[in-house]
């Protein structure tokens, strides 16, 4: 299971993904700005980071940069979700407009995690290649 650290210091938005993310399969674990989500981070690394831009303490942009420079944490896709545009941010694998529907986040979750997953599986090695060729039987 999958396990997505939700940043957000709008409570009532926090509990509806937290809903939708929990009925998609997901543990979440949720933090209410980026100084909680960083000590959450590093106490539990996630596979996905969902964060506000706009939050107290610690901002979504400024958590992103931290995470990227943070050793076991660099690598962790993130999804900025927030009212405002926002620019091109190191780290981040899609923003997301907090009016965009609910579809359209819960896409967006299952399409990053499974790049994710899909970027950690292992290179096929040249024996597993050859192998993979003697057993076709066209060959």
């Amino acid at each position: 299971m999958s396990t997505i650290l939700l940043v957000d210091d709008e409570q009532d938005l926090m509990e509806l993904y937290t809903d939708v993310l929990e009925v998609m399969g997901y543990q979440v674990v949720q933090a209410h700005d980026g100084v909680e989500a960083l000590e959450k981070a590093r106490q539990q690394r996630p596979d996905l980071v969902v964060t506000d831009w706009m939050m107290p303490r610690l901002d979504g942009v400024e958590l992103c940069g931290r995470l990227l420079h943070e050793p076991g944490l660099e690598g962790i896709p993130i999804i900025l979700h927030s009212s405002r545009r926002a620019p091109r941010i190191p780290g981040v694998r899609m923003v997301l407009s907090k009016s965009s529907p609910l579809e359209e986040f819960e896409d967006a979750v299952a399409q990053v995690i499974d790049e994710a997953h899909l970027e950690q599986l292992p290179a096929p090695t040249s024996l597993e290649t050859s192998l993979e060729i003697s057993a076709d039987p066209h060959h």
